[in-house]
């Protein structure tokens, strides 16, 4: 049965807890929080479990008002090309996640503390990674960064010099 149909839900959105829902295609489970988010701009759908099941939480899951590609989440395996070489990082352009291409454009930071698991500290990136190098990864965590403490706002086609007001983390939740 499905319910929830008509709910238009964006990437990085909660869809709810984890202990009362599981996640379905287009939603994903934060191993942080253990909240359920959609990883997909679409319909929110909570599908009933069947009557036999041994778990009994409904389904959320989000079905695309478009066709959409493969969107990397935490757990997922990425190839990628790594377009540039830091002391402490490398940044690398996501070309597919597990076997399929994605269509969009998704970016990545390979940190050095996460090339190998012991002696961190004598990780050299530069000799680990070359721009260009193709590699497989594990996505680790996915996260959003306030650039600036002064951004400016895009409104009616021009820009204004208005100061944005600051997101409390309870806010972005």
């Amino acid at each position: 049965m499905e319910e929830d149909g008509d709910v238009v839900v964006t990437p990085g959105e909660v869809l709810g807890k984890s202990s009362d829902l599981k996640a379905g295609a287009g939603a994903y489970v934060s191993p942080q929080d253990h909240a359920v988010y959609a990883s997909l701009t679409g319909f929110r759908r909570i599908l009933s479990p069947p009557p036999d099941a041994p778990d009994q939480r409904p389904t959320v899951e989000v079905t695309g008002h478009k066709a959409h590609g493969p969107v990397p989440e935490p757990g997922s395996i990425v190839t990628a090309r790594v377009t540039r070489v830091m002391a402490r990082m490398a940044s690398a352009d996501i070309m597919c996640v597990g076997t399929k291409s994605v269509r969009e454009k998704f970016s990545g930071i390979i940190r050095q503390q996460d090339v190998r698991a012991t002696e961190i500290d004598k990780v050299d990136m530069h000799l680990s990674f070359h721009a260009g190098d193709i590699v497989r990864a594990l996505v680790v965590q996915q996260w959003f960064q306030l650039v600036g403490q002064r951004c400016n706002a895009h409104r009616q086609g021009k820009l204004s010099k208005e100061r944005l007001p600051r997101l409390e983390d309870d806010e972005m939740k």
